[in-house]
């Protein structure tokens, strides 16, 4: 029996060298899901080193240690775009609409210098959120004391 190649998974499409040095790497997600029909998915991903996001002193981040403690190094940042069940003749031409649709909407924005930063930044206020919401980081604790029947 053959494996289908054109079902891999993460093939690097692309890869682009933003001006700090992060590479932004564009990868093909899509499977076959049915006969020749695909699930055509594009993801936009860079890995953002500590270092990058905390080079400079920014009042919004904790210290670069507080920081790679709670959203890990590097950081992760994906952007993903799916068509479902495209035709495998479209299948090319689809996903080229995503990447050029990315490249168009997105891309300065992601480019931009502050980007890295303000997304560290709001990933660490989510997670700092949801610490107060779940003191002990469980969902359940704070669902209701099972003594209160009131």
């Amino acid at each position: 029996m053959s494996t289908d190649t054109g079902s891999r998974e993460n093939h690097l499409i692309e890869s682009v060298l933003l001006s700090d040095g992060v590479v932004l790497k564009i990868l093909d997600r899509s499977k076959k899901i049915a006969g020749d029909r695909w699930q055509v998915r594009l993801t936009a991903r860079l890995e953002i080193p500590i270092e990058a996001i905390c080079k400079e002193a920014a009042p919004e981040l904790p210290p670069a240690d507080e920081l790679r403690a709670a959203l890990g190094d590097p950081v992760i940042y994906e952007h993903d775009n799916t068509r479902q069940f495209v035709d495998e003749a479209e299948k090319p031409r689809v996903l080229e609409m995503l990447r050029e649709a990315f490249r168009q909407q997105a891309l300065a924005y992601i480019a931009t210098p502050g980007f890295h930063r303000k997304y560290a930044a709001r990933q660490y206020r989510d997670i700092m959120k949801r610490k107060t919401w779940y003191p002990d980081d469980s969902p359940s604790a704070n669902q209701g004391d099972p003594s209160d029947t009131g």
